[in-house]
């Protein structure tokens, strides 16, 4: 919005005024002629405004506090209306993205309004399109019914008619009921709180329409479930005979789950849970509407950000200490579904403050505790643990198998023999070797690939082209003491904290996930930090420190592969 803003007369009228001659200058600039309703709440503003075919009677809170979009209400209701709810809510804006100017709270108002207006005569316009639209928004609607209640499901939404397990508890009456849905024969997951509660019948079922909902101030009845009933095809009939069937035991708990297509896309999903009493509805018990929060792989990796491409794909991660516990834990969120995990080394209280571990874990694998804290956390995911030293357990049989891997032993001469192995044994893989360098100097990320020129032996020369021990891009001048320790020489560590090993973990993660899946060639990632630390620590840092953060990603790649290499015979 960028009109003047509506000043106040003198005498500080009340908000509504204050809104309400905001209005009128904006409808003047459309050709609109707002009437103000007289009963509307103290600190709310009613206004009738005349639509092409319809009139429309809207109210909203004439000052918001809370520096959102305040809520506008549509009333009397008139039937079902897209984004517009139960109670008559008119769903203007999903507030993403949107910057209010606190100061003209008065120009907020009008232009919430407008956009109230203009949201219900698009879709009053065209009947044919607002019934699609409000299916499009059947979820949300369903959400606001009277007596509504939470409902689970642990399975997918696959349009696939089938009996499921439901459980509720149905002896405590003073809490809000949530209900949780599961396939048959299977067990609640941990998130849900149904460890102690008896397993009830339920149907999923997909139809191509439902009924429409009651409109205010209507509530849902047995009616409804009976309007779905008539509308079942034999095979679905026969899994409803066997869901409702008749009991010995009196009435009985029914959940019955819906999914209907969305023009939009997907399906929506609506749940309702009744009782019946020898083979049919009874009507005397309520019938509850269910929102449903899907706890499902496909759902929650979408809603979440997670790519659905890369379920299939698997890495692994040798070496699970600071950097590679990040990476594990950075790939799993980014998606992949499958990652082998690979050390030896059991999590101790040395790694507490820069690792993802928690002090729990201390003497336990460290690949067998990221196991269980990485399935837990990430719906769908497989993770292999092997608590062996990577050179015992590799081989061509299990490379076969990945998708690529990632190297964070942070020891050169048994990362330099492995980047051999892998070009040795004819398979096309993308491979990250990743390490930190002491305090806060900064990270690295080398990606090679095992069928292609560029390897991990072009870093380990000199300006000359001739061997070195050292990489050409190592931070620190070489035959430097930087490890320390602080109960002698059984605590010899590198220093370096979490925030260095997590910004080296997530760079060489990037790395990976970019190479998955696609042909590529060889390239080199780093961060460049400050370096007082190791400055104040009477370190020597190499020419490339001093300039590296002044040189770009695509620089460092040529500066590293861009010369011949006896090893990959890369070419200049």
């Amino acid at each position: 919005m960028t009109d003047t803003p509506s000043a106040a007369p003198p005498g500080g009228p009340v908000p509504e005024d204050i809104a309400f001659a905001a209005l009128l200058e904006w409808c003047s600039r459309r050709g609109l002629t707002p009437q103000r309703l007289d009963d509307a709440n103290p600190g709310k503003l009613g206004v009738r405004l005349q639509g092409a075919n319809r009139t429309w009677e809207l109210y909203i809170r004439a000052e918001e506090k809370s520096l959102l979009m305040p809520q506008v209400w549509l009333a009397p209701m008139r039937g079902l209306l897209p984004h517009v709810s139960y109670e008559g809510i008119v769903c203007v804006n999903d507030g993403q993205g949107t910057s209010l100017d606190i100061d003209r709270r008065a120009d907020v108002v009008a232009y919430t309004l407008l956009e109230a207006y203009d949201l219900l005569e698009k879709w009053a316009a065209d009947p044919a399109a607002s019934k699609t639209e409000f299916f499009n928004e059947l979820e949300g609607y369903w959400s606001h019914l009277p007596q509504a209640a939470r409902g689970r499901i642990r399975f997918e939404v696959d349009r696939k008619d089938r009996l499921v397990t439901a459980y509720v508890d149905a002896k405590d009456k003073a809490k809000a009921k949530t209900w949780f849905l599961t396939e048959r024969n299977e067990r609640p997951p941990t998130e849900f709180d149904a460890k102690s509660l008896a397993a009830q019948r339920a149907l999923y079922l997909h139809l191509d329409d439902v009924p429409l909902p009651p409109a205010h101030p209507e509530v849902l009845t047995a009616d409804y479930i009976e309007a779905i009933r008539v509308s079942l095809s034999t095979a679905q009939l026969e899994l409803w005979a066997g869901m409702i069937g008749p009991s010995k035991n009196g009435p009985r708990p029914i959940t019955l789950l819906l999914s209907v297509p969305r023009a939009a896309g997907g399906d929506s999903l609506i749940g309702v849970a009744f009782t019946a009493r020898g083979g049919v509805v009874d009507a005397k018990f309520p019938v509850v509407p269910l929102t449903i929060r899907r706890h499902t792989v496909k759902y929650m990796r979408e809603r979440g950000g997670a790519s659905l491409d890369l379920l299939g794909k698997h890495v692994a991660v040798l070496g699970c200490g600071a950097i590679g516990s990040v990476v594990a834990d950075a790939l799993a969120a980014a998606g992949v579904g499958k990652l082998t995990l690979v050390d030896h080394d059991e999590f101790s209280e040395d790694n507490v403050f820069r690792h993802l571990l928690e002090p729990l874990w201390v003497d336990i694998s460290k690949v067998r505790a990221l196991k269980i804290r990485l399935t837990q956390h990430y719906p769908g995911l497989e993770v292999t643990a092997v608590n062996d030293v990577a050179q015992d357990w590799i081989d061509s049989k299990v490379l076969a198998g990945l998708d690529g891997i990632v190297v964070a032993f942070g020891a050169p001469s048994v990362e330099r023999s492995f980047a051999r192995f892998f070009r040795g044994t004819g398979l096309k893989l993308p491979i990250v070797f990743t390490w930190l360098e002491a305090l806060d100097l900064g990270g690295h990320s080398i990606l090679t690939w095992t069928d292609a020129e560029g390897c991990l032996d072009c870093l380990y020369r000199n300006d000359e082209g001739e061997p070195s021990l050292s990489p050409r891009t190592s931070y620190l001048e070489p035959d430097q003491a930087v490890t320390r320790n602080l109960t002698g020489c059984a605590s010899i560590f590198m220093p370096f904290g979490a925030l260095q090993a997590r910004k080296t973990g997530i760079m060489a993660a990037e790395h990976m996930l970019r190479a998955i899946g696609n042909s590529g060639s060889a390239s080199y990632r780093f961060w460049v930090g400050e370096g007082a630390a190791a400055t104040e620590a009477g370190l020597k840092m190499t020419p490339w420190h001093q300039i590296a953060s002044a040189v770009s990603q695509a620089e460092g790649t040529r500066r590293v592969f861009g010369r011949p290499c006896k090893r990959c015979r890369s070419k200049p």
